[in-house]
């Protein structure tokens, strides 16, 4: 008896931590869409811009959107959890301008035949389509900065950051809360409204810690339109905007020191937000074999998970029929986790840029002078890299910087934690445990990370 209770026991944990895997590697979306109504509406608008074009390969209108991220912690020292560093937030924001740039890190892996039948059986427009006649990834044209002011116009220290301890503002923790209401609640009536910014110039993006109990990663408000009546859960100018875990936030892969889930955590549940936010709706409708009113997606039975291979489903849906070609599981508004997840489609892209030209909430974003150049983890690459001397090495440490101007140096184990930051390019190791450990140091140009062994 006593080594069926245990066996029952560690099968028990075996599934909750599975569970618990499950849901913040595949991103479950907390996102409800108004009415149909809404989306009728919405449709006009969708009409309008495009009978406004000459024909259907129209150029995206170019915006850049000035994001604050609202962090939420208790006390914590900057670079621990749930105090994430600037550095993570960073290459969020590469994700981000990479996945609606129709750039992204893993787009290499759209099958060469992908959707080509379902791209001929719809008679898709050329513009939905790619040269070999795949649905064709689309470039929204939209990209996103760390805004450089503040709600009040002054400089940020750290562009696109609000650091907000919880405990001082007398908030609740936010683990507190076990249900999917309770939490929502809790973010619309207590933390949006007493620190959300101007939501005309700012995408506001708000990260917590959460209970365990929590299935959902991310939950985003829709565009508001001011032609449309009665609509049920749109945004408020105190409510408007997104909220993702933080162990969610950032792309381990550019930034591997940050705080994350799994190392599969890549920035994609706030690429999946983000598409909501600019009027994206999940791909199988939020119905068996529904309607994303997105002609170049095939319809799917459900959302997907983990990762899955082309062809995926084949045949799941029957009106119309989406044999031989499947599901479109490596789209962002999909469920997949977000190494699976790599495209959005034209007809998307024209939902987005509706939402941006008519949207009271969105068709301002950018004109308030509140964005500098995009910065970006990847420009490394076009620079060139700091050299670390010796490697290995158990006294003093020197980087040569090619010419660029040191702003400091940290250090961070194998495991991420955070060791020290040093503010001159020669140092001493000789106080540091023989082992791993990784630099990453910031210059007047990049950011770049190396790997330093200790003897």
């Amino acid at each position: 008896m006593i080594r069926l209770k245990i066996f029952y026991t560690l099968f028990i944990l075996l599934v909750m931590n599975w569970f618990v895997m499950a849901q913040d590697d595949n991103h479950v979306c907390s996102t409800t869409f108004p009415t149909l109504e809404w989306e009728n509406e919405f449709q006009k608008l969708i009409s309008d811009f495009v009978g406004k074009q000459s024909n259907r390969e129209f150029s995206a209108m170019a915006y850049t959107i000035p994001v604050v991220f609202h962090i939420i912690h208790s006390g914590e020292a900057v670079g621990t959890y749930p105090n994430i560093t600037h550095e993570q937030i960073m290459s969020q924001i590469d994700v981000l301008n990479q996945d609606f740039g129709g750039n992204a890190h893993n787009v290499a892996d759209y099958p060469a035949n992908a959707f080509v039948h379902w791209a001929a059986n719809q008679a898709l427009p050329e513009a939905n389509k790619d040269n070999n006649g795949r649905v064709k990834i689309a470039n929204f044209n939209i990209q996103f900065c760390l805004a450089t002011k503040d709600a009040l116009g002054q400089s940020l220290a750290e562009p696109g950051i609000d650091r907000i301890n919880y405990h001082t503002k007398g908030w609740p923790d936010p683990t507190n809360f076990s249900t999917q209401m309770t939490f929502k609640n809790y973010l619309d009536n207590i933390v949006k409204p007493n620190s959300i910014w101007d939501v005309k110039k700012y995408l506001n993006v708000w990260i917590t810690d959460k209970s365990t109990l929590l299935m959902n990663g991310g939950v985003s408000s829709v565009p508001p339109m001011s032609t449309l009546p009665g609509i049920p859960n749109t945004a408020t100018d105190s409510t408007d905007g997104i909220w993702c875990y933080t162990k969610s936030i950032g792309s381990y892969a550019l930034f591997p020191f940050g705080q994350y889930f799994s190392n599969n955590i890549d920035g994609r549940t706030l690429t999946h937000e983000v598409g909501h936010y600019l009027g994206l709706r999940h791909i199988w409708g939020d119905a068996n074999c529904g309607n994303d009113f997105c002609g170049d997606t095939p319809p799917a039975s459900a959302q997907n998970g983990g990762m899955p291979v082309y062809p995926h489903k084949a045949g799941s849906c029957s009106v119309p029929s989406n044999h031989p070609d499947g599901e479109m599981f490596m789209n962002f508004m999909d469920y997949t986790m977000g190494p699976g997840k790599y495209m959005f489609t034209t007809d998307q892209m024209i939902r987005a840029q509706t939402a941006m030209a008519n949207s009271p909430f969105r068709n301002q974003l950018g004109n308030h002078d509140l964005c500098t150049a995009v910065s970006n983890l990847n420009e490394q690459k076009q620079t060139t890299t700091p050299i670390i001397y010796p490697n290995p090495a158990s006294g003093d440490v020197y980087v040569n910087l090619s010419g660029q101007k040191l702003k400091r140096i940290d250090i961070y184990n194998q495991t991420g934690s955070f060791i020290q930051s040093f503010g001159t390019s020669v140092f001493s190791v000789e106080h540091l445990a023989q082992g791993i450990y990784f630099f990453l140091i910031h210059t007047d140009k990049v950011i770049f990370s190396a790997k330093f062994i200790k003897d």
